[in-house]
């Protein structure tokens, strides 16, 4: 329980230190987008390159990782749409905010030193893996269901958009670069060895704080139904749909569930709130599941990471 402890107080106090500098003021405001930037731009795309361009390329098995992973959250994620429509009667925009409330994990910030302090090098790959394709699944999905609430029918100038953002994303970039890079056997200088390990180191730390700080600007408010029953699917039921795809029907080895399982816990990420703020679709109900699920997550983490 100490060891565990170990992996998960630093994660939680440096996002409180950056909630409670941030509910002071201490920082202007234009400081955690600027953040945010730096650490998706630079410091995320550097950790991902770092990582894996150095290490054998992945096999068919790890792909049908990542598959079973995004497989799962499919699942959950169409499931969560009918759970928020009958039972709260949402339009098809708040389902859509909804389902990616339950699906889209706080993976960068929270997962990354958890997952990095709890399974090692190998588990981070895996784990990158696993979290480059998150944003282009998710969000994407979610934008085009968006988009149809809105406009009724996807036009070819979101589809173009949407390509044009995939093709351009910094991650998916970074992804395949390494990818590439460790396909041809070319090996890693020193020198970019080094430079991009240095960005890389402070994509948690200086996420966690960004992140921190990001919640300090959002409460619980609104109607806690359907936030709660998010945070319930989020904490609960994502992870336990991942470990039963990937445990009893893929049968992959006990690292790799772990990791996918892990992942699958982590609470809400600030994603979905910036959605349905963007989208005017129940923000403060969104807030109130990334609120919620944070302090939860604390909890939750804890005896899942006392199981793997």
């Amino acid at each position: 329980m100490a060891e565990i402890l170990t992996i998960i107080a630093p994660v939680f106090l440096a996002m409180m230190l950056g909630y409670g500098l941030g509910r002071r003021g201490l920082f202007d405001e234009s400081v955690t987008p600027a953040l945010m930037r730096y650490v998706m731009l630079i410091a995320v795309p550097c950790l991902l390159f770092h990582s894996i361009a150095v290490r054998p390329l992945p096999g068919g098995h790890e792909m049908l990782m990542v598959g079973g992973y995004y497989g799962a959250l499919a699942l959950v994620y169409i499931a969560s749409m009918f759970i928020t429509r009958f039972i709260f009667g949402s339009s098809l925009a708040e389902q859509g905010v909804f389902a990616l409330s339950v699906c889209f994990a706080n993976g960068m910030f929270i997962g990354y030193p958890i997952i990095e302090g709890k399974f090692g090098p190998e588990g981070v790959r895996l784990y990158l893996m696993i979290l480059a394709f998150h944003s282009l699944t998710l969000v994407t999905a979610t934008t085009f269901v968006m988009e149809r609430a809105k406009a009724g029918a996807i036009s070819h100038a979101m589809i173009r958009a949407t390509a044009i953002s995939v093709v351009s994303n910094p991650i998916l970039m970074a992804l395949g670069t390494a990818l590439v890079w460790t396909g041809l056997e070319i090996p890693v200088p020193a020198w970019l060895d080094r430079l991009t390990g240095l960005f890389g180191a402070s994509a948690a730390p200086v996420g966690l704080f960004a992140g921190g700080m990001s919640l300090a600007g959002v409460s619980i408010a609104g109607d806690l139904r359907p936030a709660l029953t998010a945070t319930a699917l989020k904490l609960l039921g994502v992870p336990v749909a991942v470990y039963a795809l990937l445990h009893f029907v893929l049968d992959l080895p006990p690292l790799w569930v772990g990791v996918a399982t892990v992942m699958a816990a982590l609470p809400t990420g600030i994603i979905p709130y910036t959605i349905a703020a963007r989208y005017q679709t129940a923000p403060r109900r969104t807030a109130s599941t990334v609120l919620i699920s944070t302090g939860l997550s604390a909890v939750t983490l804890v005896a899942l990471l006392s199981l793997v």
